[in-house]
């Protein structure tokens, strides 16, 4: 049997929501209700519907902010939205949609109307849902591709490297043995790398889904001591990942505690570094600063290396590798765009400023910790 199609109508005015639930289940369609914009929301989250009818004039939230919401949240940002008003301005109606709705259905409406423009909308997003099926299998076989490399080669080198060690006997001198030991240990480190990147990415999607979760992230402090600790991870970073101690440089300026917690600020600071370091060359400089200005703390992330052309920074994205067909590149492509999220959750912002083969510039502002 096939599946009902299900349909959220969100309206504060009782007869009305009541006289379209009817309507609507007589067509067919699974229904659900709610009486103002805060309750449709959480039903939208629950339900999962594939269209929402939507009031504007509504207590607790108006229909804006429901389509807002609705437009901001991972798992139904897609659904088609049709709002249901009195209001018939032409202003109201570019607002809305400028903001993503996909259709108006003046009150009152007959019958005929709301089925017709439900059925529509329907139709649309049929066609949409095909396109990104495919879409989505393409991307789905190249995310597993590049999970598949970033996980297995990083393994082989662990595995490979330890069969040496326990096979060579005494062939090997200390040296060779050490250099093996370095290896292996570079290979972990990617590797674990890699798996905690994911995981916080996964992290991130559940709090893109439910808004109530991005406080986990957005709440904390850095204490006062992060300069050192970080400064130390840096040059740890350089020296047991890369080899090059010698090309980093880092100046923290006036450092004062900031509006993040250590783990987050560690996050991002190490995943842009390393990016630094990976896509630039031995004996060329990696620039970590970071001064005071005003309520932010701003930290500059500078390299000389291959640089990438970004037209905005909505194209950073999850699984996007910048030049990727033309540099042989390692990592999941995930690291920027979780940057972005932390910066993003703990009410920060960030540039980018880079030019290919000349170098990249990137410069976060975070907020200093307000005290009570």
């Amino acid at each position: 049997m096939q599946p009902k199609v299900k349909l959220l109508v969100i309206e504060d005015e009782q007869n009305i929501r009541q006289n379209v639930q009817e309507l609507l289940e007589a067509k067919g369609y699974q229904v659900r209700t709610a009486a103002n914009g805060k309750e449709g929301v959480s039903e939208a989250l629950d339900f999962k519907p594939h269209l929402i009818l939507c009031d504007i004039m509504m207590p607790k939230m108006d229909g804006y902010k429901v389509l807002e919401t609705v437009r901001k949240t991972t798992s139904i940002q897609n659904v088609p939205f049709i709002f249901l008003t009195a209001k018939v301005d032409k202003q109201d109606i570019r607002q809305g949609m400028e903001m993503g709705a996909d259709d108006y259905l003046t009150k009152p409406f007959t019958s005929k109307e709301l089925t017709g423009s439900i059925e529509a909308r329907l139709q649309r997003q049929e066609k949409l849902n095909a396109q990104y099926t495919k879409i989505k299998h393409e991307l789905d076989t190249a995310v597993f591709s590049t999970y598949f490399h970033e996980f297995n080669t990083p393994l082989h080198g662990i595995v490979g490297g330890l069969n040496l060690l326990i096979n060579s006997g005494k062939s090997f001198g200390e040296k060779q043995k050490h250099d093996l030991q370095v290896s292996i240990r570079k290979s972990a480190i990617r590797l674990n790398h890699s798996l905690s990147n994911l995981m916080l990415y996964e992290e991130i999607k559940r709090a893109e889904d439910r808004p109530e979760l991005i406080e986990l992230f957005a709440s904390g402090q850095s204490g006062d001591s992060w300069p050192l600790k970080i400064k130390d991870e840096l040059f740890t970073i350089a020296k047991e990942i890369y080899g090059r101690v010698d090309d980093l440089v880092v100046e923290f300026h006036n450092p004062a505690e900031l509006g993040i917690s250590y783990e987050n600020l560690h996050r991002l600071l190490n995943e842009l570094t390393d990016n630094a370091f990976k896509f630039s060359k031995q004996e060329t400089k990696v620039f970590v600063k970071g001064s005071r200005e005003k309520e932010n703390y701003i930290f500059e992330i500078t390299d000389e290396g291959t640089g990438f052309i970004l037209n905005s920074m909505d194209d950073i994205g999850a699984f996007k590798q910048f030049n990727r067909k033309k540099f042989e590149q390692q990592g999941l492509g995930i690291g920027l765009h979780l940057v972005k999220q932390l910066i993003r959750f703990n009410r920060g912002d960030f540039e980018i400023i880079s030019e290919e083969n000349i170098g990249t510039k990137i410069i976060v502002r975070l907020p200093l910790f307000e005290t009570v």
